[in-house]
């Protein structure tokens, strides 16, 4: 049964990977850009065939974990096909541009599609009550603590605004508007001791993060039932699932990036597939929409950052190209150089799950 779960795994990779070079390839065709390759799958090929009308080479490979598409000419490398008329360079810098973002785009989408085929079999859920945020622990020396929170305590309110379910948010608005410490409403103590008591914290601006900061963690909680929903409700359910997790992946990123948060718990596709079949012998199939959703839009929004290689700097070059009237120099050797270290980066991240595997 691991076995299969691991297949599933596989296979759930090679449908998000083919669907990002899908993207490009639907993409160059509406904009009249010859395709030379696509390929489902790599490894040995099990079929292949030319398309006249296309004029691209079809191939379907015998490991269906992912795929490509090239053009004639691509990055100007192959010196054979660089004055080639079909040659990508020849063609208008927002042909191409809409060319390489349809390819982390077709990945958000997929995800949302997915999303909306979720909440659609299995019912959206609906808050039945109001949102409980619990204190889980406070920073020592924080505003917090200064102010007499402490942990078990409910938040009420802020300023007289009861919690929804973003405390961040709130916090930062009553904090830039009033400019003075927050009255807030806690519920504390147990069964018959329970009672309301008024803090006043000031909290402090973090730079780094970009907004104020009490010096809590907390636990936000709402009782939901899963209820049939309208298309309405499917859609606005499946917007917030996907803004959510696109959300956390560059609040992580950049943690990462600002603080070097998160980097031990980086994992590559090894990693990912165990986990995934952990989760999957705990809760059966249903594990696999919602890694795909998020995985997919993880593999969009990252490729839409602007590191030598990636979609996202392709785009950066072919903006100032654009504007300027010609490329940048050296673009190619640039975009190697950083496939390069991505590719270094990810065999390190590999073998590290690997290891961690024994």
């Amino acid at each position: 049964m691991t076995i299969f779960y691991i297949l599933l795994a596989v296979l759930m990779f090679g449908i998000m990977i083919c669907v990002h070079e899908l993207g490009h390839f639907l993409a160059a065709r509406l904009s009249g850009i010859p395709v030379k390759e696509f390929a489902i799958g790599f490894g040995p090929q099990i079929a292949s065939w030319n398309s006249k009308k296309y004029d691209t080479k079809f191939f379907i490979r015998i490991i269906p974990m992912g795929g490509y598409c090239m053009f004639y000419g691509e990055d100007d490398i192959n010196e054979k096909e660089k004055d080639d008329p079909r040659a990508l360079k020849n063609y208008h810098p927002s042909k191409r541009l809409f060319t390489v973002l349809m390819g982390p785009i077709m990945n958000i989408l997929l995800a949302f599609f997915v999303a909306v085929l979720v909440f659609q079999l299995s019912g959206v859920p609906k808050i039945i009550g109001s949102y409980e945020t619990t204190v889980q622990s406070v920073n020592s020396g924080s505003p917090a603590e200064a102010g007499g929170m402490k942990v078990g305590d409910k938040i009420l309110s802020i300023n007289g605004e009861e919690l929804s379910n973003n405390l961040s948010s709130i916090v930062d608005r009553h904090a830039e508007k009033n400019g003075a410490p927050l009255e807030i409403i806690v519920k504390r103590g147990y069964g018959d001791n329970v009672r309301e008591e008024k803090l006043i914290i000031r909290p402090l601006y973090s730079s780094s993060d970009r907004r104020y900061m009490m010096g809590i963690v907390v636990n936000i909680y709402a009782p939901t039932e899963v209820v049939k929903g309208s298309f309405g409700e499917v859609i606005s359910s499946a917007y917030r699932l996907c803004k959510g997790a696109a959300g956390a992946i560059i609040d992580g990123f950049r943690g990462l990036v600002t603080r070097g948060e998160g980097f031990e718990e980086l994992s590559g596709i090894v990693g990912v597939t165990d986990a995934i079949v952990k989760e999957s012998q705990k809760s059966s199939y249903m594990v696999y929409p919602s890694m795909l959703i998020l995985i997919s839009i993880n593999l969009g929004i990252l490729n839409l950052f602007p590191f030598p290689g990636l979609d996202g700097s392709r785009a950066l070059f072919l903006i100032y190209e654009w504007i300027r009237g010609k490329p940048a120099k050296n673009e190619a050797y640039i975009h190697a150089t950083g496939m390069i270290l991505l590719f270094g980066l990810l065999i390190f991240i590999t073998m590290r799950d690997i290891f961690r595997l024994f």
